[in-house]
């Protein structure tokens, strides 16, 4: 079985605050979901992102809150990450910021990540999101792609934004405070969840950057437990989360992103008792049941986000593994 994520319960902080003031009651959810209003204040505990992912959809669609994801990222504080925020919060540069996020994930959320590819002046970021069930992903995906433009903005300033924003999901019903938080064109029904960006913008310098703040604090935070056994089989699954819409979630790819050769990657999956085939083929489980129950997307939509080459391959590999076809499944 893979590894669970999980997510730092103080991402959840504001919460009720945002329900109650939209007119909805949280709290029925939260108990539901095992989780006690109190434990949102408390930066060392962690809630499995699955349960944050039904919890924050479920909400979201009972309450008529089609943004939820986006009103939790626009209260999001440094306090809401404790001490690893200051960590980045003091970073120079933006590029450095995001380097710290890798280092410090443990100690934050473990299932979200940000791929980075440039070209031509332009940076394109792309949000991989591992929950490892067929748990909704909506508000997870926004919440998660808002966190990293707060980390941008907290590095650039308030009034920085990216050139446009993409997301998998279709459309919201009715008005979103998309547009207002992003500001800029927002595509849905995309390819990839992620925003593209100014290249220059990752190494323009953060004036208001402390350094010997930001080593005092790393130097806590290196003496906080150390991270998980399992590290690697989640860094290997937010990748292929990440990089499966684009055709690229291969050995090959994937070890190159975490700066390993592929042999290497393959040994240390291997002493885990994992195998990347088995990863691979358990994300594309877990996003094949997602994308399926999506009736906007055709089976070709999915069989190109999940990086088959072509529908009848992906009606192949999933037969082959159910014992039924996508459509069967669709009834």
């Amino acid at each position: 079985m893979s590894a669970t994520t999980q997510v730092r319960a103080t991402a959840l902080l504001d919460l009720p605050a945002v329900v109650l003031e939209r007119g909805g009651d949280p709290y029925p959810a939260l108990r539901a979901a095992g989780i006690d209003p109190a434990i949102l204040a408390r930066a060392d505990l962690t809630i499995p992102a699955e349960t944050v992912a039904w919890l924050l959809d479920g909400l979201a669609e009972r309450c008529g809150i089609h943004d939820l994801g986006l009103r939790l990222a626009s209260r999001r504080r440094l306090a809401n990450i404790g001490v690893a925020g200051l960590v980045l919060g003091q970073q120079p540069t933006v590029r450095g910021a995001l380097a710290m996020v890798e280092r410090y994930r443990h100690l934050m959320s473990d299932s979200l990540s940000l791929h980075l590819t440039e070209a031509g002046g332009t940076a394109t970021a792309m949000l991989g999101l591992a929950i490892g069930s067929a748990a909704p992903q909506r508000q997870s995906r926004e919440l998660g792609l808002a966190a990293f433009v707060h980390l941008f903005r907290l590095q650039l300033g308030e009034g920085w934004q990216p050139d446009a924003v993409h997301f998998s999901h279709s459309p919201p019903r009715g008005p979103t405070l998309h547009r207002r938080f992003f500001g800029c064109p927002v595509q849905f029904d995309a390819v990839f969840d992620g925003f593209e960006f100014p290249a220059a913008d990752l190494d323009r310098v953060n004036p208001g950057a402390d350094t010997a703040l930001a080593s005092y604090a790393a130097a806590l935070l290196d003496a906080l437990p150390a991270q998980q056994a399992d590290a690697v089989e989640i860094a290997v699954v937010r990748l292929i989360h990440t990089l499966l819409p684009m055709g690229g979630a291969s050995l090959a790819n994937v070890a190159r992103a975490l700066g390993r050769h592929p042999r290497t990657l393959q040994r240390e999956l291997s002493a885990a008792g994992r195998d990347f085939r088995d990863l691979l083929a358990d994300a594309r489980d877990s996003l094949a049941a997602t994308l399926l129950r999506d009736r906007s997307l055709t089976i070709d939509d999915v069989a190109t986000r999940l990086g088959y080459a072509s529908s009848t391959a992906f009606i192949r590999a999933y037969r082959a593994r159910h014992g039924v076809t996508p459509g069967q499944v669709r009834g």
